[in-house]
C-alpha cells in the first residue's frame, strides 16, 4: 500500500516592505479615481496574495484606506524629525524645507494624498468631516510651527502669531514642490535647482526675520 503526504503551503508572511508598498499602490488608486475606486484584487494580484492576505494585514478596506493617510502624514514628519538637528531655529527650518522637497519627489503618491491633491482625491476629502481634515494638516505642520515658535520665543523672529509665518512657509514650499513635481520651476537648464530652492526658502525665512521690517497697513 501506497502512501502519500499532502503538502500545505504555507501562508506567505508579509513584511514592513510590502505593507508600505501596498500603501503607496492604494495611495495611487486613490488619486486616480478617489477613495470609492480601491479595489484589492489589482493590490492582491501585483503582489502576488489573496485579497484575504490583505484584510489579515489592516483589517479591513477601510482601514487600508486610513493607513494611507496615516502613513502619509506620519513619514512626512518622520522626514521632518530627521532633518532637526542641535543648531538655531531658521537653521532647522531650513533643513526642514529641505526635507519637505526631498521625501516628496520621493514619495509623490503620499505627498499628494497628505495634501489632498488631485481632483477626484479632492472630492472625496470634501465630503469628508472638514475638522478631520484639518487634523491631517494640522499633525503634518506641527514640527515646523514648534520651530517657528522657538524662533519667535528666541528673538529670530518678529512676535506676531505662529500660524501667519507658518502659511507663510507651508504655501511657499509646498507651492514649489507642487510645481516642480510637473515641471521645472525655473525654465533655466544651466540654473542648479538645489541652490534654487535654497534661496526660495531662505527668502521666505527673512521675510519674517526681526532684522526685516513688517509692513504695516490700515
Amino acid at each position: 500500500m501506497t502512501s502519500s503526504i499532502v503538502r500545505v503551503a504555507r501562508p506567505r508572511k508579509f513584511d514592513e516592505t510590502t505593507r508600505s508598498a501596498l500603501i503607496r499602490d492604494a495611495a495611487e488608486q486613490i488619486l486616480a479615481g478617489g477613495v470609492e475606486s480601491v479595489s484589492l484584487r489589482p493590490l492582491a494580484a501585483k503582489h502576488g496574495c489573496s485579497t484575504t492576505a490583505i484584510y489579515t494585514m489592516f483589517g479591513s478596506r477601510d482601514a487600508l484606506i486610513a493607513a494611507v493617510r496615516e502613513e502619509a502624514v506620519q513619514s512626512y514628519r518622520l522626514a521632518q524629525g530627521s532633518a532637526i538637528a542641535d543648531r538655531a531655529p531658521l537653521a532647522n527650518l531650513l533643513e526642514m524645507g529641505r526635507a519637505s522637497r526631498t521625501w516628496a519627489l520621493a514619495y509623490p503618491e503620499l505627498y499628494h494624498v497628505m495634501l489632498g491633491r488631485g481632483e477626484a482625491w479632492a472630492r472625496t476629502v470634501a465630503e469628508e468631516s472638514s475638522a478631520r481634515q484639518r487634523e491631517y494638516i494640522v499633525e503634518a505642520m506641527r514640527p515646523m510651527n514648534e520651530l517657528i515658535r522657538l524662533g519667535i520665543r528666541e528673538g529670530s523672529f518678529h512676535d506676531v502669531p505662529v500660524s501667519r509665518i507658518g502659511a507663510t512657509l507651508w504655501t511657499g514650499v509646498h507651492g514649489w514642490i507642487a510645481i516642480e513635481m510637473t515641471r521645472p520651476v525655473i525654465p533655466d537648464p544651466e540654473v542648479d535647482a538645489d541652490a534654487a530652492y535654497d534661496q526660495h526658502v531662505t527668502a521666505l525665512l527673512r521675510a519674517w526675520h526681526v532684522d526685516t521690517p513688517l509692513e504695516h497697513r490700515p
